[in-house]
Formats: structure tokens, sequence, C-alpha cells
């Protein structure tokens, strides 16, 4: 999954506005980030998840999140994000969700020290151009460099400013936090979990599930495995919500077994030779995941324990297909594309969805 990148001076010209008082620390602190990521601050598990828990508790037991920015998570670049400790989330949960999130995100990102001096020798440009924190800049790069650019932290005004308590993480891990959590939370329920993700075509919903195979004990099943056979479809089935999908059969041989924690054996239809394939045995796991369109149809969606709906603007939809299927795109246009939208309008989809994600600044 491609995540959409806002350019280093976008990503400036934002923390600049949103952050009036940073001062060349600040700025190099931003850029130590983009560049290195949280891997200078990861000792082992247990002393990521300690620090995280004490001062998650600390900020909770005061009862004031004042300071986090209204965009969280708060993009820097290069594929990160700072995440705000907030309210909302039981730290007693959350925090052990964030030290992993926060520890693969070390050993997933590297930066280097050559292409952090490109990033300083930009921000001295920029800074004259602009500028940015004149006259203090220049001196304090001369320093910083002298000293090996070593990790930063926040000035003293920015931390009696803005109080930051964030950690950095992955943008996917960033992105879908609240979902990761709502699965954390029912997983520690000891019982099977059953998530459907449904939206448009293009919205990033097989992304999606392949980013929960990686974080938790996982199965998924893909709703393009259960389309009816043609001649089993109803006459005027272009025209009906639903009526090139075989949900009875996916209910019975897939979503009722696994809401009972039971094996699945998976015959995908192969549409090229109208017939079943063999099936696949998927054993049992903790968390079931369902994945694509119509996966929430009545028929269904009383069995799941979370609904998740990704969506993006018709635009970058049509230019996320257009990437993605190219010849077939006039098909998608003509005919699936206003089935979907069918299917949402009359089984009022995303208004009994728990989570929805518009998708359109971020996913392509």
């Amino acid at each position: 999954m491609a995540v959409r990148q806002r350019n280093l001076q976008d990503i400036l010209a934002l923390h600049r506005q949103r952050y009036p008082l940073m001062e060349p620390a600040d700025y190099g602190k931003l850029l130590y980030q983009n560049e290195f990521g949280p891997e200078h601050m990861v000792d082992s598990p247990q002393a990521v998840l300690e620090q995280i828990a004490g001062e998650w508790e600390k900020e909770a037991s005061s009862g004031t999140w004042e300071h986090v920015p209204l965009e969280n998570p708060e993009e820097i670049g290069n594929h990160l994000y700072r995440f705000h400790l907030t309210g909302g989330y039981d730290p007693a949960m959350a925090a052990p969700l964030l030290a992993r999130l926060f520890y693969l995100t070390a050993e997933q990102h590297h930066g280097s020290a050559e292409s952090l001096e490109e990033k300083l020798a930009w921000l001295e440009q920029y800074g004259q151009n602009s500028g940015l924190c004149a006259p203090a800049l220049k001196p304090w790069l001369k320093e910083y460099r002298r000293a090996g650019c070593p990790a930063l932290s926040h000035s003293a005004a920015f931390r009696q400013a803005y109080a930051p308590h964030y950690r950095i993480l992955r943008d996917e891990y960033a992105i879908y936090f609240p979902l990761l959590y709502e699965v954390e939370k029912r997983l520690l329920a000891s019982k099977p979990v059953l998530v459907a993700i449904d939206g448009p075509c293009g919205g990033g919903k097989s992304s999606l599930a392949a980013l929960l195979t990686e974080l938790f004990p996982c199965r998924v099943l893909h709703m393009d495995d259960y389309y009816l056979p043609l001649e089993q479809r109803a006459p005027g089935w272009e025209e009906t919500p639903c009526g090139n999908m075989d949900l009875e059969r996916f209910l019975k041989e897939a979503l009722l077994p696994a809401t009972r924690g039971e094996p699945i054996a998976c015959r995908p239809y192969n549409c090229r030779k109208g017939q079943l394939s063999e099936a696949e045995l998927l054993p049992a796991a903790p968390l079931t995941v369902v994945e694509g369109s119509y996966s929430q149809h009545p028929l269904l969606a009383l069995h799941y324990d979370f609904k998740v709906f990704l969506y993006c603007r018709p635009e970058e939809q049509l230019a996320r297909l257009e990437r993605r299927e190219s010849a077939r795109l006039e098909a998608y246009r003509q005919r699936w594309i206003p089935l979907e939208k069918a299917y949402y309008q009359t089984f009022r989809i995303v208004s009994r969805c728990d989570l929805c994600f518009d998708n359109t600044p971020y996913f392509v």
C-alpha cells in the first residue's frame, strides 16, 4: 500500500502554522524524525512499554488533552506520523498496542547521516529564502553539525507552550490506530473476533486486511471468492445490488463457522472457469477479517463484532482504478461502481458501520 506524501516544504509550513513558537531545535527535530523515525528512542520492548504506559497514565489522570492537535496523527513525511497520546482510549490497553507499533516502526524504518545532511542543507537554504527563525537558524545549524547531528529534544519554549506527548509511527499504524485499538480490545476478551471491511472498489480494503494479518493472529476471507455462478443469477442481476453475490453460500460455508471459531473450507469461485475451486482449509484463528464490497449486507451484518467502511472521493477512486484495472475501467464505471452505490444506499451501510475512513488524502 502506497501513501501519498506531502513534500518537506509543505510539512514544515504546516508545523510552522500549527506551532508558531517553534525554534531551530524544533525544526531540526522534525527533520531528524523524518529521517530516522523512532530508532534512536528504542531500547527494548519492555522499556518502551513502561515509558509509554507511565506517560499515558499521567496524561490521563491530569484530565486535560488541550495540547493534542486537531490533526492527529500528524504527518512528518517519509511515511511517518506523530501519534499524540490522547483521550478516548483506555491507557491500560492502548499503551501496549502503541508500544508494539512504535517498536515495529523502529525495526522497519532506518535513515542515514547523509540523507539527514541533505535535509539540513535544504532547511538552511529554505530558512534564508523564507526568513524562518532568522537570524538564529544558521548559527544553530552550524553548532548542531559541529556536535555530530545527534538526536534532539524539543526546545524549552516548545515544551512549555505545547506540552508534546507523542510517538513516531509508520503511516498505516498511525492512520488506522483507532481500528487496531478496537481489534486489540476485542481480542483480549478471548473469543473469536470477526471484522468486516466494506467500501467501494479502490478504497484500500484488501490492503487493510493485509495489515491486520501483519499485526494479529488472523485469517482473511475475500468477498470476491463468493460470486454467484452466472447460470444461478436472476434476470436483471446487473441492476440489482448484490445480484452477483452468493451470500447464502458465504454465510453457510464461511461466516457461521468463523463465529464458532472453527476451521473454514474456502472454495473460491473461479470466474474464468465458471466453477468453484478446490477447497482450501483455513485453520481457526482468534481474528477473522472479511474484506470486500457487500460484506456488510443485512444477511451477514449481525454476525460481525466490528464493521469498518473505507472510501475515497469519486475522482480519486477512478484514478486508482485506472492504474489498477486499465482496460476494464469502463466496466467499473458503467456497472460495478453504480451497483456498489445502490447497495450502500439501499441498505444504509455507512450509517451502520462502527468506523469510517476517508482514504482520499492517504492511499494511492
